[in-house]
């Protein structure tokens, strides 16, 4: 009686560690190599790949928060792009697309043919330039308060304001002084700028204060065209923090009247990473793009298509129309229907 009584509570054990198992797939650390050159990742989850990219003088464990509950449907990587993070960090001219051709070279030595793009603030921008320039190896791409192109004509810049060039100076931060002051403008609730957060991302700063240099220097080298970003034929998701104080969410309605089909979501009570500020509700929204299928028939509000949703948090009730867009994008079948005028999830 007394073994089998041990045997009975090893299995009850064994199949509570198998159901934790599954219900937060393991996390990997990995690495490999692209043009001689070191590109680490984290990875986890099965299914279709998504590969998570983050912004100027982030890595991999920025999307920490997502990697585990997207991985629950997917096949998830969490790149350091190259020059950041516990990749190499080679001594050269970086722009975006330097990131991308090393994000390709990334994909074809992981053995990934086409993937899902997930990218935040300069993540995104890399995101966009591989859907312009790689489409056959983009699946769709979700640009998290980032991504932008030229304006037609190359009209002349209006000289930054003192603000801006404070906000420049700031993203390659050397001091802690600095980098709290430089996270209060990322975070919208400036009670998640804790002091281990700002060694924590100090200290991931100073590693990558080379490559930010040069990215901020890189001016219009591997930007984009208004042309180039309306042949974009990837689905493509827009997120943006309401109350963004880096990235202007005005972004964000550019991005999606000008990339063909773009969807939109506003969070609000967030600021310039949603990911991170409000992750729950991101990993919501970008887990029902991710799946959903092409709708086969408009979603409509009062008898027009729409494409722009405001998020309050939270799923029924949650959310609410924004401004409708005449033959704008829709919600896949199965991600979102209308009841009565109002949104819900399934």
């Amino acid at each position: 009686m007394l073994k089998r009584g041990i045997a009975t509570g090893l299995l009850v054990i064994g199949a509570a560690i198998v159901v934790g198992a599954q219900a937060r797939p393991a996390i990997a650390e990995k690495d490999v190599t692209v043009l001689g050159f070191k590109l680490h990742y984290l990875e986890a989850g099965r299914g279709a790949p998504v590969v998570l990219l983050h912004g100027l003088g982030g890595d991999g464990s920025r999307w920490r928060p997502n990697i585990a509950p997207l991985a629950k449907d997917f096949h998830v990587f969490a790149l350091d792009q190259i020059g950041f993070g516990e990749s190499d960090k080679p001594l050269a001219n970086y722009h975006t697309g330097m990131l991308v051709d090393f994000l390709v070279g990334f994909l074809k030595a992981a053995g990934i043919p086409k993937a899902s793009l997930v990218g935040n603030s300069m993540g995104a921008g890399v995101a966009l330039y591989t859907a312009v320039h790689y489409p056959e190896m983009v699946d769709r791409i979700v640009l998290a308060d980032g991504g932008g192109f030229r304006a037609p004509g190359n009209p002349p810049r209006t000289p930054p304001t003192p603000e801006a060039l404070r906000r420049r100076e700031l993203q390659n931060s050397v001091t802690r002084d600095e980098t709290r002051e430089f996270f209060r403008i990322l975070f919208h609730d400036k009670s998640l700028v804790t002091e281990k957060m700002v060694d924590e991302q100090l200290a991931m700063r100073l590693r990558a204060a080379f490559t930010i240099t040069k990215m901020q220097e890189a001016g219009g080298r591997g930007s984009l065209s208004e042309q180039d970003v309306r042949g974009v034929k990837a689905p493509t998701l827009v997120i943006w923090g309401k109350y963004d104080e880096l990235a202007d969410p005005a972004g964000a309605d550019r991005l999606e009247q000008t990339i063909p089909g773009a969807r939109k979501v506003i969070i609000d009570n967030c600021g310039h990473m949603p990911q991170l500020e409000r992750a729950d509700e991101f990993n919501r929204i970008v887990r029902e793009f991710l799946i959903a299928e092409k709708a086969t028939t408009p979603l409509v509000f009062n008898g027009e298509p729409v494409s722009t949703i405001q998020c309050a948090g939270g799923r029924a009730g949650g959310c609410s129309y924004g401004t409708k867009v005449v033959g704008g994008a829709v919600f896949a079948d199965g991600a979102a229907s209308l009841v009565a005028g109002a949104m819900t999830w399934r």
